[in-house]
């Protein structure tokens, strides 16, 4: 199976959208316009990046006042060419924070061992951060366990736990 393949079995296989479908790393995507790169370290890493545990997928996270901000850095090449993203936004709401993360994926069939994108689509699906430290953020978000690709549509959803580190 090639590449494209796994990638994609993976996805209609109902990776966990709002935690992280599956892990990619060496992409560098830029903030907004794609202007200006991410902020660095003296190293070159990408300053204040976040990494899943679960599925590798790095993510710039940020707090303004009780609003908590992630945003998915690593999408892939040929994803980020078709304007793929993932962004998260949650409300303080006592111990917790609780929302939604929206993205535009690549939603696919497969046939033996070939896959084909069926369509791309956004979805909005639900976050919640359990527990945040100085090196750790767990929780759990809404996963995709079916979907309708034709028509955008969860059909079935279930939750996945989560664990992002601070890589520094």
């Amino acid at each position: 199976m090639n590449r494209w393949g796994r990638i994609f079995g993976v996805v209609l296989a109902g990776g966990v959208l709002s935690a992280g479908m599956m892990g990619y790393s060496g992409q560098d995507l830029k903030p907004g316009t794609n202007a200006e790169p991410y902020p660095r370290t003296r190293t070159g890493r990408i300053k204040d990046m976040w990494v899943s545990q679960t599925t590798g997928k790095q993510f710039r996270v940020t707090l303004d006042g009780d609003v908590f901000r992630a945003e998915w850095l690593n999408v892939p090449a040929v994803w980020a060419a078709h304007g793929a993203f993932m962004r998260t936004e949650c409300k303080r709401q006592g111990k917790k924070w609780v929302g939604t993360s929206l993205s535009y994926m690549p939603w696919t069939s497969q046939t033996g061992s070939k896959s084909k994108v069926e369509n791309w689509c956004h979805l909005q699906t639900k976050f919640e951060v359990d527990s945040m430290t100085a090196t750790s953020i767990s929780g759990r978000g809404e996963s995709v366990k079916k979907f309708d690709s034709q028509k955008c549509q969860v059909l079935e959803s279930g939750t996945a736990a989560f664990r992002w580190t601070l890589d520094q």
